[in-house]
Formats: C-alpha cells, sequence, structure tokens
C-alpha cells in the first residue's frame, strides 16, 4: 500500500534523523490534510524505504465512516533548500501521469504545499497504492521481466516542455575510486565518463529513479510505480542504467545482465552503452565497501573497452 517499509539499503539515520523522517506528523500538517480533503485523520504510519524525505501513509475517515489511505510527502530536510524544485516537480510529474490516462499505476496527486507555508515544509499529498515492494522474488526470472516490461509504459507517456532534461548526477564523493575498489582503473573510466561526451539518446519521460524498491507488487503483478520526485526527460537508458546498478547490488552481476536482456528483447534496441551505467553509479554511497557495486563497475567498464 504505497508501503517501501522493507529497507533494502540498510540506511542508518542515527536518531536525530530517523526522528525527522519517521516521527509523528505534525499537527500543522494534520489539520492542512484534512482542510484540502475534507475528512479526518484517524491514523498515521511511516514509510521506511528512504531516507530524503518523511513520508506517511495516512488514513482518512469521511464523515459517513468510509476509510481511505494516502500518502504524505514532506521535504522536511536542508537539501531541498539546493534544489528546490523537487517538490513541484513530483507535483508536475504526477499531474502529467494522470493527464495522459496511461495504464500506468502511479499516485494521483491530491494537494501540494509546494513553499511549506501551511504545512510548515514543502509537502505533497497523494493516493495510495496496493502492493508491497519486492526484492526477493521467489520466480526472478518473472519478477525482472515484469521490471522490465514497465518501461516502455513510462517511456511512452507524453513529454511535456515543462520537464527539465537529463544530466547525469555529479560523483556524490570527492574521494571516487572509493579506497575499497578492488577496480580502481573502471571507477577512473566511469568518472572519465562522466567529464566526457554523453551519447546521443532519445529523450523520453524518464523515472529517474527507477529501481525495484520504487515498484509495488501485488502476487506477481505490478500494481503501481511510486517516488516520481526526481523524472525528466532523457535517454531511456538511464532508467535501464539505474535499475541495473540496483539489481547487480542486491541479487549480482547476472540478474542486472538478464534485465539489460530481456529490456533489449522488448524494444528491439541491440545495442546498449555502458556510458549509463558508469556514469549512474557515480551518485551512489560508497562510503561502505559494495563487491556488488564495484563488480557492476567493471563489467561497465569491460563492456566500454
Amino acid at each position: 500500500m504505497n508501503d517501501a517499509s522493507a529497507n533494502p539499503h540498510g540506511f542508518d539515520l542515527g536518531a536525530e534523523l530517523y526522528g525527522r523522517l519517521r516521527g509523528p506528523v505534525p499537527e500543522q500538517a494534520l489539520r492542512w490534510v484534512e482542510a484540502e480533503t475534507g475528512d479526518s485523520v484517524v491514523s498515521q504510519r511511516a514509510l521506511e524505504g528512504g531516507s530524503s524525505s518523511a513520508v506517511h501513509r495516512l488514513t482518512l475517515r469521511a464523515t459517513n465512516g468510509a476509510e481511505r489511505l494516502v500518502v504524505l510527502r514532506r521535504y522536511v530536510l536542508d537539501w531541498v533548500l539546493d534544489e528546490p524544485w523537487a517538490p513541484g516537480n513530483e507535483a508536475l510529474v504526477l499531474g502529467l501521469i494522470s493527464s495522459a490516462h496511461s495504464t500506468l499505476a502511479a499516485p494521483e496527486l491530491l494537494a501540494a504545499d509546494l513553499g511549506g507555508e501551511q504545512v510548515g515544509s514543502p509537502a505533497v499529498l497523494m493516493s495510495a497504492l496496493q502492493g508491497d515492494v519486492v526484492w526477493h522474488p521467489a520466480d526472478v526470472e518473472s519478477w525482472l521481466r515484469r521490471l522490465a516490461e514497465a518501461l516502455p509504459t513510462i517511456h511512452a507517456l507524453p513529454v511535456s516542455p515543462r520537464l527539465s532534461d537529463w544530466a547525469p548526477y555529479p560523483p556524490a564523493d570527492s574521494s571516487l575510486p572509493p579506497r575499497w575498489t578492488r577496480y580502481r582503473s573502471a571507477w577512473e573510466t566511469a568518472i572519465g565518463c562522466y567529464y566526457g561526451l554523453r551519447p546521443a539518446g532519445d529523450r523520453v519521460f524518464l523515472h529517474r529513479d527507477y529501481h525495484p524498491g520504487n515498484v509495488l507488487w501485488t502476487g506477481g503483478t505490478i500494481t503501481g510505480v511510486v517516488d516520481w520526485v526526481s523524472s525528466c526527460a532523457g535517454p531511456p537508458e538511464e532508467d535501464v542504467a539505474h535499475c541495473r546498478a540496483n539489481l547487480a547490488i542486491h541479487l549480482g552481476q547476472d540478474s542486472a545482465d538478464r534485465f539489460l536482456q530481456i529490456w533489449q528483447n522488448l524494444t528491439g534496441r541491440p545495442q546498449y552503452d555502458p556510458f549509463y551505467d558508469l556514469t549512474s553509479v557515480l551518485s551512489f554511497d560508497t562510503e561502505t565497501p559494495d563487491p556488488g557495486l564495484d563488480e557492476f563497475v567493471a563489467a561497465a567498464a569491460a563492456r566500454l573497452g
């Protein structure tokens, strides 16, 4: 139910940060939700998946007793001061998806306080979706196929001129390559790709953070894709690469490669530039040694060569 409660990345938020992200929703924010929806908030639950914003699932009750679930995201951390466009971009993207009348299941935008005047911090209120996050499926092949099949639907959404253009995120760590890597030259190749020329590519609607942690399942069926904060327009390979990196970290290189193969077969794209793999990983947290990520970078650099 829009519930990324599993925390596969193992974020250690610390007590102060955990309180800001997972603590109770302030009364000021709850009153805003009630004013916007006309319903009463009767319960709340913090969703555990991420570490960049406070996300709570709220149960609303109408005057006739009917209940429904919504999700409130509050941008409570200082990073939003450097990226003030983020709340508005999420609201924009959810509206674009809704107006496209796509078969894609995404949250519906219900209300937004982009400046935080009413809530106390920028906030977006959206509908809740059914389903759960799955990282370790019983049938990996079917799971990978469904993950790959969702991408063409996302990429077929109309590209609004209001969407920003994709660009690789800058390296997260100025000390790259990471000290623990076994493949220093591969990481140096990745850094060279970031500062070098980008390959020519299509300009499609991108999720920009597509990976299993943002996909909801019921049984073996995808019932929703969430977390559209960073969506933009750019080459479809960017979404493929970001998902591949996450798959390599959690399930190994074979799963990442199989995902790519399925996507290529679905889309008829026999060529895939490892530039996207190499530039995608530079924004990942490399403080803790990660053998899966290391192998992924090495494999991408080898393909580039």
